[in-house]
């Protein structure tokens, strides 16, 4: 079984597991014909155009589909006349194309393909201008292949990756980390914040951050007193979360409230790219960033870990010693300090948390902002 079939074969099974109804346009096309657009994509992956390599979305939705109607914010904008789904018009074609605000659209009723339009989003365009929207899900919620970069494809629903395939290597994501894991449990604990509130913050900082391309981490801790002499915090900054308004006697609602969070989670991301991590507690409270854990690594033992994978399984391939200096600091952080979460975001875009929970360290790889 080759690499892009092992992938194809992951993609559907993926699609199948999804907890979300997709019209019937909407569905993704065969195996065999996937698998040849996946070809061609990964061959204009590689392509440079003007000192850049291209980054756009393909979605596969008859022309004549009366769903291309429903869309309320978005434009589609068809072709006088379709062009050759091909490594050469693909190519010249990729430049125009933005993966944050259009799908092209693929005709594969039959051979050869035809891409016969744009679907070019304008949803909630003032949110994206602000950055208020919750998940970065700017554009119609449908399955699609995205190109990321050289090699890399991401099968997604929507902007929320599903399947990724990168250089041979298939891995899926998971979009529950947050609220259905270990790690959700774990940040509800001793947290007066709410549910919506909390998942906001976190999911618009993880977008942010990953948005800067700078990686960095954030500790959610119980409190000071608990990591007392196991962290320093070069950039103290006690703030209630809100920039400080007391969350509980909090009346700010609605748009006002939205952008609140929407600035202070911008915040929080940039502080992710100075050295250190970030420094939250369970209300969300920011204590600090530029902070180094201190835990004396030549006399602790490696933590007991467990990698779980999108299935919620145990990965027994997976090592304490897989990972650098930053994600070996987390696990053995959240060891130490019994009730902390550690987000770990890496420049490629990926992104882990883990926790400690019945003696293990457990890490969640590959997590995903939800499908919302």
């Amino acid at each position: 079984m080759s690499d892009i079939t092992n992938f194809i074969d992951t993609v559907y099974k993926r699609f199948e597991q999804l907890d979300y109804c997709t019209e019937e346009d909407q569905e993704l096309p065969s195996r065999e014909d996937l698998e040849d657009v996946c070809q061609v994509l990964l061959n204009v992956s590689c392509m440079k155009e003007e000192g850049r390599y291209p980054a756009f979305r393909v979605c596969f939705i008859d022309p004549e589909s009366p769903i291309l109607d429903v869309y309320l914010y978005s434009h589609v904008l068809l072709f006088d006349e379709p062009i050759l789904f091909a490594n050469r018009e693909l190519h010249k074609l990729a430049p125009a194309l933005n993966s944050s605000m259009s799908y092209l659209i693929l005709d594969i009723s039959k051979k050869p393909f035809m891409i016969t339009g744009l679907i070019a989003s304008y949803t909630n365009w003032e949110q994206i201008m602000t950055r208020e929207l919750t998940t970065g899900n700017r554009m119609p919620r449908i399955p699609n292949i995205s190109v990321v970069e050289p090699g890399k494809l991401e099968a997604c629903f929507g902007e929320s990756p599903i399947v990724s395939y990168h250089s041979g290597n298939c891995l899926s994501f998971r979009t529950d980390t947050f609220t259905s894991t270990v790690i959700a449990e774990e940040l509800r604990k001793d947290s007066t914040v709410s549910e919506e509130d909390r998942l906001s913050l976190l999911y618009r900082a993880i977008w942010h951050a990953n948005g800067y391309g700078h990686g960095g981490h954030i500790y959610v801790v119980p409190s000071l007193e608990a990591c007392a002499g196991l962290i320093e915090i070069k950039y103290r900054l006690p703030s209630p979360f809100l920039f400080g308004h007391d969350h509980e006697k909090n009346h700010v609602f609605g748009r006002m409230r939205e952008k609140e969070i929407a600035a202070y989670a911008d915040m929080i991301a940039k502080f992710t790219s100075v050295d250190g991590a970030v420094v939250l507690n369970k209300n969300l409270d920011l204590l600090g960033f530029g902070a180094e854990t201190v835990v004396d690594v030549s006399s602790r033992e490696t933590p007991a870990m467990r990698f779980i994978s999108h299935d919620g399984l145990v990965d027994p391939t997976r090592h304490f010693n897989d990972n650098g200096m930053r994600h070996r600091a987390c696990y053995r952080f959240c060891n130490a300090v019994e009730g902390t979460v550690a987000i770990i975001m890496s420049q490629d875009g990926t992104v882990k948390a883990c926790t400690r929970h019945d003696g293990y360290v457990y890490v969640y790889d590959n997590v995903a902002l939800p499908l919302m």
